[in-house]
């Protein structure tokens, strides 16, 4: 590989519910993403919605975790947000870090020339000693031990992703209350290791995604990859977390159908596993169907919501009935 190959791609996405009573179409969706003057939003109508802002740079001089220690980086983030159906809102955070020419730091022309790409100043191994490494540091997530600022794809996603809720536009009524994820990911070159994806859940609403893709150009799909697995771990969250709640109130309640109503009306016909993926990574998702098994589980869960409803429905119309002949 040329020696110019990225040691590692870095990556986080933050999913959640767009705050919005209606879905939003396609003039909605332009003017609430046109986050650059004179840069049109990418939008996409089959065979689902899916609108894509221009990409933003993001200046940072810090370091990055590297082993026992730290190496410092200097370049820019790209950002971008993504809203998929027309309620499914995403910022994304990205750069590929790639060792620098000079040891030095350079004007800031010649890292904003390059958007979304960060150079390692200090002396580095080999890459591929080095890219693992730089994996499991980023991956680790633990608070800075020294006083330099590590690399935080977190807060960058995170900021970008308020900006946009708190549109004026958006009316702050979405159809139901749910949670937001997170998901980090690392990708490699490997060549003919590659593609191959590991999904690790950290916790309830944190994942961690490991990559290897065959060229450097693939690094474009893993970051659009990642973006849809991000919006379908979303949906596989938000509806198990609404039917776990549902489960609180008897069979009897209105309650269950208030929760879970929303769901099965707003967010099954969003599930499109791989529509918005590029075709160089689309095989990932056959990977992912068999281990973890997503579209498995989601099917169950779909089922499941699907059978609540309708016995909550008998109920009430019974429990009516009752009370009518009463």
């Amino acid at each position: 590989m040329a020696a110019s190959t990225p040691l590692v791609a870095l990556g986080e996405i933050r999913s959640c519910l767009l705050p919005s009573a209606a879905a939003l179409g396609r003039v909605e969706a332009g003017e609430l993403l046109a986050l650059m003057p004179g840069r049109a939003v990418r939008w996409r109508e089959r065979p689902g919605t899916l609108a894509v802002s221009p990409t933003l740079a993001v200046g940072v001089d810090c370091d990055l975790r590297l082993g026992a220690g730290t190496a410092r980086i200097v370049g820019t983030v790209a950002t971008n947000v993504v809203l998929a159906g027309g309620r499914l809102l995403q910022s994304s955070a990205y750069t590929r870090v790639v060792r620098a020419r000079e040891r030095r730091r350079q004007a800031w022309s010649h890292y904003v020339s390059r958007v979304g790409v960060t150079e390692v100043i200090d002396r580095v191994p080999e890459r591929a000693t080095v890219g693992p490494t730089l994996v499991e540091g980023y991956l680790a997530d633990r608070p800075p031990a020294g006083e330099e600022p590590i690399l935080d794809l977190s807060s960058i996603s995170e900021r970008l992703l308020a900006r946009i809720r708190s549109v004026p536009a958006l009316d702050q009524e979405p159809p139901m209350r749910t949670a937001g994820t997170r998901l980090r990911w690392t990708a490699l070159v490997g060549g003919s290791a590659g593609p191959r994806v590991e999904l690790v859940l950290d916790d309830e609403f944190t994942r961690s995604v490991r990559l290897i893709v065959r060229t450097e150009e693939d690094l474009t799909a893993a970051q659009r990859f990642c973006e849809d697995l991000a919006a379908h771990d979303w949906l596989l969250t938000v509806t198990a977390a609404a039917l776990e709640q549902a489960d609180r109130f008897g069979s009897l309640s209105r309650e269950r159908l208030d929760i879970l109503s929303p769901v099965l009306e707003y967010f099954t016909g969003l599930w499109m596993p791989g529509a918005h993926t590029p075709a160089a990574l689309r095989a990932l998702w056959r990977d992912l169907q068999s281990d973890p098994g997503m579209s498995r589980q989601w099917n169950t869960l779909v089922d499941r919501l699907r059978d609540t409803i309708a016995v909550a429905t008998l109920n009430a119309l019974r429990n009516k009935g009752f009370d009518s002949e009463w």
